[in-house]
């Protein structure tokens, strides 16, 4: 082993990272994220936790003089800051900061290399509702929360502490009363809208505009820039106690802005919609978006087109389809983007059996469904009349490329095509073969698979071949379509990052060992890439360990299939001597695909969990599959779980290379509860690591959310367990319908069974609240079970700040060794 350095602890609080990058619309600028080593950054407080998502500054490069990157010049480089995109002309670019709470949106000129922060504080998601639109040149319009108040999905640790810390010095100098009031909202009550301005912002001035009061979500504007469609926000009904909660009890309403008079006007007023669902035709006259009559269920939902100059509300019945759900590639339960193709619309689905009913469906799916048929893209009239598109092509895409006058483009596995109103077919990628995936781009606001950003005159695509991959970018203008350039990939994991026609550049994020690179590469040049900035040299000589895939069949749970082949995924430390067993780390998660990382995947951010960080330490690390298929039973939502996790250790135990009475549980979050539950059903394990979870699925369900209860009245986890499809923890019935099922799936219930020494940790501000573990070790203790709790203060989903991180590796460190699954020294 002495040969052999692995990651430590240290080696992961000194790196560093990349995030999104922009190259302006002339060519000439490539701007980028970059984060900072993470033991450098000055503040732990985003959200609730800070690796990977905060730590970023903004750097610019010169792609068309070369030299050395440098900060953006102009603006505060202590804050975290990320890009938002450029306006029109690429002089003003969207910033975003945040620092200890306080998160502001920001216009940089280009020119003048100074920024202008509006002082209202921007609305904020991840899934895309609240992305600020550049409506001309110069000015911007975005979504802002009222005065004094700053968005949970960045602040909620930072508000809670600095609340909490000053109701505290209230309470104990008198200073007046400290009480927070939570109440129900009575059924009948009021909805109203979500507090809230949608504002209209000036680039060069920095003054602001309020074009109306209330929350709104989905800005759209119309391709004439004339008008701005969005979503007036409600305020969340309250529960009915007569239905599952499976969708966001929030009500979004179409309302259009004319931007030269500023007046607004409702549309479809008898009609609710789902946020990020709106699209624009060419011309600007109309637009559709998906929605259901109110106070409906979402997958009763049509696509519904409304003309802006008569008001005309047309539904687009989907006979025959089943629209396909976003959360199938992992993210929420909505359809996948729809265009306008001439008086149609160009949608995404499968067509429904002709044994079964043929009413239009949109489906709830769980992620990665593979008992499905292929989807393709379809034109739907309005009469309800549908034709394929693509039939014929292998792994159509649900992600558009692009759409324009009578035409979509989309991808396929072997390349780029535009799809005529008529039928018409045109291959855009002729003369290029292998593989294709498009690079859509993400931000901030936005990330990257979620992003349904308006239409580019240029796509980016990897396209992997035999003995690497190349990035091809077509020109998608009316006349010009089909034009490419194509630059080689420097690896065949090289991550593309931006591109641009215009300056015949791609830069890549590649990895050289363990070291970060960031790369500029130009069409035509026959020499390397050349390299802008080089990161975590630090990590140079050190050994990350070697992947190991292990196959094996698991027996189905209800006896009516043939066993199912499974792929778990086994991390071998440096320096591996199959002489000598090790001892084994079972990582635990539901739902888990099993699925072994790249050769070339390394540390692209810190991580505190890394499976690095368990081989660096001498443990071999298990990384089971957990499909949903087999550990959900009549049972309970993860009642197969025990019996997968242990036909996946005795897979890898068969290896020889791990050692039997060595063997740990570990999970995290999610695989907290899950580990706890396997722990309850096998004796196996020597020891049990939970962090960060919970353990009783009954006060789960009506309990507190953490931080998010403290002030903002937070409670109940309803969704995750009222919804079967796309849920790890569906259950379908409430607690009120079934009480023993919460029960007998809860570990709290389960602790007379686990014999297992368990470690739990925590932490006061998760969005799991920490009372869970306060109840596992009480039944633990109570059951005179060995355990140990550690709880950590002021830290979220996990610890945050490095001196936390590295006290979590010590305690289990030590709490592994004391029983007996240490590394041999």
């Amino acid at each position: 082993m002495a040969e052999h350095k692995g990651v430590s602890v240290d080696d992961m609080m000194k790196v560093e990272g990349l995030g999104s990058a922009l190259i302006d619309p002339a060519g000439r600028w490539l701007v980028y994220e970059r984060l900072r080593p993470y033991d450098q950054i000055p503040d732990y407080s985003f959200r609730t936790y800070a690796f990977g998502k905060s730590g970023h500054q903004l750097w610019r490069y010169d792609l068309a003089r070369g030299g050395e990157p440098h900060p953006l010049p102009g603006i505060d480089p202590e804050p975290h800051a990320w890009l938002g995109g450029f306006s029109p002309s690429g002089r003003f670019l969207t910033v975003m900061q945040y620092r200890f709470g306080d998160l502001s949106i920001a216009a940089y000129d280009m020119q003048g290399e100074a920024s202008v922060t509006f002082e209202q504080a921007p609305a904020f998601s991840r899934t895309g509702e609240y992305g600020p639109v550049w409506i001309s040149g110069t000015e911007l319009v975005f979504a802002a929360l009222p005065a004094g108040q700053q968005p949970l999905a960045t602040s909620v640790r930072a508000l809670t502490g600095k609340r909490l810390s000053s109701a505290w010095q209230a309470a104990w100098t008198n200073s007046g009363p400290t009480a927070d009031e939570v109440r129900t909202v009575p059924r009948d009550g009021p909805g109203g809208p979500a507090p809230g301005q949608l504002v209209r912002a000036d680039a060069m001035s920095g003054k602001t505009t309020v074009l109306a009061d209330g929350l709104y979500a989905d800005l759209r504007l119309s391709a004439d820039g004339r008008m701005l469609a969005a979503l007036g926000v409600s305020q969340p009904d309250p529960a009915d106690p007569a239905a599952l909660v499976e969708t966001d009890r929030r009500h979004y309403t179409l309302t259009v802005f004319d931007l030269t008079s500023g007046l607004p006007k409702l549309l479809a007023p008898g009609l609710e919609f789902m946020p990020y669902t709106i699209t624009w035709d060419p011309g600007g006259h109309r637009l559709a978006a998906f929605g259901w009559e109110r106070g409906g269920d979402p997958r009763s939902g049509r696509f519904h087109v409304v003309d802006l100059s008569t008001g005309r509300v047309t539904r687009y019945d989907h006979d025959g389809l089943d629209l396909v759900s976003e959360r199938e590639r992992g993210w929420l339960q909505r359809p996948e983007r729809t265009v306008f193709l001439g008086d149609d619309l160009a949608l995404f689905a499968r067509e429904i059996p002709e044994s079964e009913d043929q009413a239009p469906r949109f489906t709830y799916q769980d992620i990665r469904p593979d008992h499905l048929p292929a989807p393709d893209w379809y034109r739907l009239s309005a009469d309800g009349r549908h034709a394929n598109l693509t039939r014929g092509l292998a792994d159509v895409s649900g992600v558009p490329v692009h759409a324009g006058e009578g035409h979509l483009t989309v991808w396929a596995q072997d390349g780029v095509y535009r799809l005529g109103e008529t039928g018409a077919r045109r291959r855009l990628s002729a003369g290029v073969s292998g593989r294709f995936r498009f690079l859509a781009p993400g931000t901030f606001t936005a990330r990257r698979g979620v992003a349904r950003p308006e239409f580019a005159d240029e796509a980016m695509f990897t396209v992997r071949q035999d003995g690497g991959s190349q990035i091809v970018m077509l020109d998608l203008r009316k006349g010009e379509e089909g034009k490419s350039v194509s630059i080689r990939a420097p690896a065949a994991d090289a991550l593309p990052l931006a591109g641009s026609l215009m300056a015949g550049s791609v830069v890549f994020e590649a990895a050289d060992g363990p070291v970060t690179r960031l790369l500029a590469g130009r069409t035509g040049s026959h020499d390397p890439p050349e390299e802008i900035t080089r990161l975590n040299s630090h990590l140079e000589g050190v050994d990350f360990g070697t992947w190991k895939r292990v196959a094996y069949d698991v027996a189905d749970p209800e006896g009516l299939l043939p066993p199912q082949p499974l792929e778990s995924c086994l991390l071998l430390p440096p320096g591996t001597d199959s002489s000598a067993p090790l001892p084994l780390i079972v990582d635990v998660y539901p739902g888990s695909a099993g699925i072994c990382p790249g050769a070339g995947q390394k540390i692209a951010y810190p991580d505190p969990h890394s499976p690095y960080l368990w081989a660096g330490q001498g443990y071999a690390y298990a990384r089971v599959a957990t499909p949903t298929g087999l550990i959900r039973t009549p049972e309970g939502p993860i009642a197969g779980l025990p019996a997968v996790i242990d036909a996946g250790v005795e897979a890898i135990i068969g290896t020889g290379l791990v050692d039997p009475e060595r063997i740990a549980l570990h999970g995290f979050s999610q695989g907290a509860v899950s580990a706890l539950f396997v722990a309850a059903h096998s004796n196996r394990y020597k020891a049990v690591i939970a962090k960060n979870g919970w353990a009783d699925l009954f006060s789960h369900y009506f309990g507190g959310s953490g931080v998010y209860a403290y002030f903002y009245g937070d409670f109940g986890s309803y969704l995750g367990y009222d919804s079967v499809a796309g849920s790890d923890f569906g259950i379908g019935r409430t607690p009120f319908e079934d009480p023993d099922m919460y029960y007998r799936n809860s570990p709290v219930f389960l602790a007379p069974d686990i014999d297992t020494p368990v470690l739990l940790m925590h932490s006061d501000l998760d969005s799991f609240d920490m009372a869970q573990f306060d109840e596992m070790f009480g039944a633990l203790q109570r059951a005179g079970k060995d355990a140990r709790y550690v709880r950590y203060w002021g830290e979220g989903h996990g610890p945050s700040s490095p001196a936390n991180i590295r006290d979590m590796w010590a305690r289990m460190g030590s709490f592994l060794a004391e029983h007996g699954v240490a590394p041999d020294e």
